[in-house]
C-alpha cells in the first residue's frame, strides 16, 4: 500500500506534466495580435472573439479568432520593423 501511495502521486505529475500546453512565443508582443484582429474588426461578423495569436513570421502574423461557429486564422502583414502594415497593402 506504501508503493501505491508513492506512485500515483509521481504517475499524476507525470501525466499532467507532459500534458500539451498552448506555447505562446515569449518574442511576440500580444498588443501587436489585438492590433492585428482591431484592424478587421469591421469585416467579421457580430460577436467575434479574439482567441490569440497562431504564428508570427518574417512579414505577417496570423492571428486566431472565434467566428461564432469555428476558430479560424487571420492574416497580417508586418513591416520591416515589426509594425502592422496599414490594412490594403
Amino acid at each position: 500500500m506504501r508503493i501505491l501511495t508513492t506512485i500515483v502521486p509521481f504517475a499524476l505529475t507525470i501525466l499532467l506534466s507532459s500534458c500539451d500546453q498552448q506555447h505562446s512565443a515569449p518574442d511576440i508582443d500580444p498588443r501587436l495580435g489585438l492590433e492585428c484582429y482591431e484592424s478587421h474588426r469591421a469585416s467579421l461578423p457580430p460577436g467575434t472573439q479574439y482567441e490569440g495569436i497562431e504564428k508570427l513570421a518574417e512579414n505577417g502574423l496570423t492571428i486566431k479568432i472565434m467566428n461564432g461557429v469555428e476558430v479560424v486564422t487571420i492574416e497580417c502583414g508586418l513591416n520591416p520593423d515589426g509594425t502592422l502594415q496599414s490594412p490594403g497593402k
